[in-house]
């Protein structure tokens, strides 16, 4: 259970080396981000033994793949395995007891298997897709492996192979200048989890406190960078397959994201700001950072405990529905108050506590919206209630996702705005199903769908990367969940233009009368 009783942490500005996050802001020319208060406690790199540069160990060994050849060569062996195996199904199928289709399951399963262990490896961008494909249907895989795929590719939330033992001592003694049992009471030799970015151990402070600690692989963001490669590559063929994108804008804000979450500090930071905002929330829990104990490849956290996802997915509908409807107000609700919240909602990222709040982790990647688009996005949104095809095609005009108007049909523009956003369209009870997310995200990804080209002449301008990858992500857990509720209602709770109509709303909007925005 979390530790509601400790003091908070006063945050600091980072050490005085330069973080990867600000490395990939200045490459590309964004502006630095404000500093912390300069009343706040420094951060102390060397930690609480107050070791200076000098007592740190040399750079840890590598723990994951580097070179973009390296990388994407393990890829494509995994890739030439898998179409050999369903190659010589016909003959295995002559000379074999086992009928052809149980032999095509068990092909399938090998090959999801090896997709597995390969991603795993790799760690970092190829990791993450894997990720993503574990509960975002495309429709690209035929039904009847479908589920295989994405229950075999589940594996990848936390139980990805993990580094050694000696490497995360290794993190530890570059990072502190000692091994992590010289720096907490306890330090469990085993992961917790293993994700794309690092690994986390349960740990005790000398102090008593129950923590978290995530370590991050040693060359994750070079091998971050090798597979960005790949992206600056194609970078000339973009107007030619997007014509009405902005591809180097879109590129450079990837590049940049995906960078920004090898930085631990930053995530901490990420972290602790909405900590303060859901402080005393009725039913959303975020950890707090332990300043001391952190670092860019370290972050040391307030620990809860709870059910995963996948427990979450056996319990009955009532209360997939009340865990759906937390999710979406933590979220979407975080994004339209605060302009500000994680954009990587999968599921390894939240768990159900006991006492029946959510608790959320994982920081790196958050989307900060541009306040200056919030007019025209919930305009917008009442022109979709209204079936206003004008007001919505002048919205996306105003916020770039339309820059050749003159070349789109608005008619048709709404009504693939109104294909992505059904869910909270109109004002009536909506169910999430699997069957939307694999249209929605098969309009994007397949050729053959009658979406393809016209979407070729939209934009999706640099600030609503992350936004559009929170949407989908989000609509595609609540679809796993099949999670049943008035989502209309609730965006215009958040907007302030409506009640509460749910008792988990009526309970949040007591909260807010004594923690303002």
């Amino acid at each position: 259970m979390p530790d509601n009783d400790r003091p908070k942490n006063n945050k600091g500005p980072a050490p005085s080396r330069t973080s990867a996050a600000q490395r990939s802001r200045e490459s590309s020319g964004e502006p630095p981000r404000p500093k912390k208060t300069p009343e706040a406690t420094p951060r102390d790199p060397a930690g609480p033994q107050g070791g200076n540069k000098a007592n740190k160990g040399k750079e840890p060994h590598n723990a994951v793949p580097t070179g973009m050849v390296n990388r994407f060569s393990r890829l494509a062996a995994t890739s030439l395995e898998g179409s050999m195996r369903l190659a010589m199904l016909g003959p295995r199928s002559l000379i074999g007891k086992d009928s052809p289709a149980k032999l095509l399951e068990d092909l399938h399963l090998a090959t999801a298997e090896d997709l597995v262990e390969t991603l795993g490896r790799l760690k970092g961008t190829s990791m993450k897709l894997g990720q993503l494909a574990s509960f975002i249907d495309a429709g690209v895989l035929p039904p009847d492996v479908r589920d295989m795929y994405q229950n075999v590719l589940g594996s990848l939330r936390d139980a990805a192979p993990p580094m050694k033992r000696q490497l995360v001592g290794e993190v530890f003694r570059h990072e502190f200048g000692v091994d992590p049992e010289e720096m907490f009471a306890t330090f469990s030799e085993e992961p917790l989890a293993a994700a794309s970015l690092g690994q986390v151990h349960l740990a005790t402070t000398k102090e008593g406190q129950d923590v978290a600690v995530k370590v991050q692989y040693p060359g994750i963001e070079d091998a971050i960078r090798s597979d960005l490669a790949v992206t600056a590559a194609v970078k000339p063929l973009m107007p030619l397959l997007a014509p009405g994108l902005d591809a180097a804008d879109a590129l450079e804000e990837m590049r940049a994201r995906m960078l920004e979450e090898c930085d631990y500090l930053l995530e901490a930071e990420n972290m602790d700001t909405l900590a303060d905002r859901y402080e005393d929330h009725p039913f959303v829990w975020v950890p707090r950072s332990v300043a001391k104990l952190s670092t860019e490849r370290i972050l040391t956290m307030g620990r809860a405990t709870g059910r995963p996802f996948a427990q979450i997915l056996e319990a009955d509908q009532a209360e997939r529905d009340r865990v759906g409807e937390m999710l979406f107000r933590f979220y979407y609700g975080s994004l339209y108050r605060y302009g500000f919240t994680s954009a990587d909602p999968h599921p390894g990222n939240y768990f159900a506590m006991d006492d029946g709040r959510m608790a959320f982790f994982d920081f790196g990647l958050a989307c900060n919206l541009d306040m200056r688009m919030m007019p025209y996005l919930y305009g917008a949104f009442l022109a979709l209630r209204d079936g206003d095809v004008q007001g919505v095609f002048r919205n996306a005009v105003s916020m770039r996702y339309v820059t050749r108007p003159q070349q789109i049909d608005p008619q048709r523009f709404y009504e693939w705005v109104r294909l992505v956003l059904d869910p909270i369209a109109e004002d009536r009870d909506y169910t999430f199903t699997r069957d939307f997310i694999a249209e929605r995200t098969a309009t994007m990804l397949d050729p053959r769908n009658p979406w393809w080209s016209f979407l070729r002449q939209l934009n999706l301008p640099r600030w609503a990367i992350l936004l559009y990858r929170l949407e989908l992500g989000l609509f595609a857990v609540l679809a796993q969940l099949g999670a049943t509720a008035n989502w209309h209602r609730m965006t215009l709770e958040f907007h302030e233009a409506g009640e509460p109509s749910t008792e988990l709303g009526r309970a949040e909007a007591e909260w807010l009368k004594t923690h303002p925005k």
